[in-house]
């Protein structure tokens, strides 16, 4: 009855070893939805893998996906909440089905910079989002991002709003931006990031709205004649774990993923300041027609109506001041 009992306690000491070591050595999988490797976003993935590994000491691994490696922007997300993709980072509309506020950060003419927003995303008003996501399966890290959106399109110089009237322009997901491009005269028509270079060249849509540095890096100039430099709105891409994975991870591992996500972070955006500096001229080189001076005065005298869908949607209009608020803040 000894030796039964020594052998059963030494292989459950195996098990119990083997069971440690699983969950100390776990190699995580990490998409850029919607976005090629060669974007600042992708390139900023390949950064957070390098420093997972490093900071944790090789006890983290991270598997990197891009575009649609793994399935539609929506998809993605959904599997991070879900616990079969460990990292996701994709634009602020896909997160939105799980907490609807995340929106506040891209309403029309909320930053007047990149600088604004990033201090506002980083700061209280982030922060008091974040923590909407812990209970939908989402740990947010902190917020990458797509930047400044401008507009491009195939048919006409952009300048003031009634030259959008009628304009197919392809959007997001999302109500509210939806909402932004009808106030502004166009006609919104909800495609996956992964399908619009199609849609402009098949001419379903006319026009599209992005950063100049995904205009670039999904080769959208292409099939466009038009930039009109609206910075119409700002688009966070959040960075976020599932909860089921960081669950699993010690403290040390949670520091290290955090540290990483945070330094990526910094990189991704300095090379976005790199982008909005040298990207005019590329397409000016390209042949693009640009327009530096659009009136976004009379664009954003047309927001009112998507800031009450907004509230509206979310039942309070706390987040949409707070932000407001801390902007005003900057400001002085």
């Amino acid at each position: 009855m000894k030796k039964f009992s020594k052998l059963f306690l030494s292989l459950a000491a195996v098990a119990a070893f083997a069971s440690a070591s699983l969950a100390a050595n776990m190699t995580l999988t990490a998409v850029v939805a919607g976005l090629p490797e060669s974007s600042p976003s992708g390139k900023a993935l390949k950064v957070f893998a390098q420093k997972v590994e490093e900071y944790s000491k090789g006890s983290l691994k991270v598997d990197t996906f891009f575009d649609a490696d793994l399935g539609t922007l929506v998809a993605c997300v959904e599997g991070m909440a879900q616990g079969t993709i460990d990292v996701v980072s994709t634009g602020t509309s896909y997160f939105s089905g799980y907490v609807p506020e995340i929106q506040v950060f891209e309403l029309p003419f909320m930053f007047n910079s990149n600088e604004e927003a990033r201090k506002t995303l980083d700061g209280a008003p982030g922060d008091e989002i974040r923590k909407l996501f812990t209970d939908k399966g989402i740990v947010l890290l902190c917020y990458w991002e797509s930047g400044l959106r401008h507009v491009t399109n195939s048919r006409n110089p952009i300048v003031k709003p009634s030259d959008m009237n009628g304009l197919k322009i392809r959007t997001v997901v999302s109500v509210t931006q939806q909402e932004t491009w009808k106030a502004f005269g166009a006609l919104p028509m909800a495609i996956d990031m992964t399908e619009t270079f199609t849609a402009l060249q098949q001419g379903t849509v006319d026009a599209q709205e992005n950063t100049l540095a995904q205009i670039v890096t999904t080769k959208m100039y292409e099939v466009q004649k038009y930039l009109s430099l609206t910075g119409h709105a700002y688009t966070p891409m959040p960075f976020g774990i599932s909860r089921q994975t960081w669950e699993q991870l010690d403290d040390e591992q949670k520091a290290a993923v955090q540290k990483a996500s945070e330094e990526a972070r910094d990189y991704q955006r300095s090379l976005d300041d790199i982008s909005d500096r040298e990207n005019v001229q590329f397409f000016k080189d390209h042949g693009i027609i640009v327009e530096e001076n659009p009136d976004k005065a009379a664009f954003a005298a047309l927001s009112g109506p998507v800031y009450d869908i907004f509230i509206k949607q979310v039942g309070t209009d706390k987040y949409f001041n707070m932000v407001r608020d801390f902007v005003a803040g900057l400001r002085k």
